[in-house]
């Protein structure tokens, strides 16, 4: 299941990484023309544990592929790719994520951006500079109760995804300067 919740997040950070532009047509140029790339800095905070634990890493997203690296504190990649997810494994190949195809429908409306069809899919609350998503597929909502997704200056700040449990898993992110 923890391999499903990577997916989810990383197709969260598709999403997020969308929103950095102020339309859809600008969402479609960026995503084709350009690479985005930055760090993040995960918390994952379990319910009845006083401290969270943190990773960081870097990805990169463009058209056609979303690479996540985690540095810290265990080094591991997750691509998506070609509708399908990729795991590096113990000898640093990349193989496929059993289960995860189901969910390239959801991919595709996230990189698009087509509201009308995550409409479908989440309850979308706007508070401030955050969205909140609130999952209507039963799969996710078995999983998750909600999702936050926070922007500042035009880009993506950060993403919370709450579960059930009362953990909660926050995903900050940071980008580069543009030249």
């Amino acid at each position: 299941m923890t391999m499903f919740k990577l997916f989810i997040t990383s197709v969260l950070l598709l999403f997020c990484s969308a929103l950095q532009a102020n339309t859809v047509s600008q969402v479609n140029t960026t995503l084709k023309a350009d690479t985005v790339t930055g760090e993040f800095k995960q918390y994952k905070q379990l319910a009845g544990f006083a401290s969270p634990f943190v990773s960081s890493g870097v990805f990169s997203l463009n058209a056609k592929k979303l690479v996540w690296q985690v540095e810290q504190p265990v080094k591991s990649a997750l691509i998506v790719e070609n509708g399908q997810v990729l795991v590096e494994n113990a000898k640093g190949e990349f193989v496929p994520q059993p289960g995860s195809e189901q969910f390239v429908g959801l991919l595709t409306d996230l990189l698009s951006v087509d509201m009308s069809a995550l409409a479908t899919r989440f309850s979308i609350k706007a508070q401030n500079n955050c969205l909140q998503l609130t999952p209507k597929e039963a799969l996710l909502q078995q999983l998750f109760s909600h999702f936050t997704l926070c922007e500042s200056d035009k880009t993506v700040h950060s993403i919370i995804l709450y579960e059930h449990s009362g953990s909660k898993t926050t995903i900050e992110f940071s980008y580069p300067e543009q030249p």
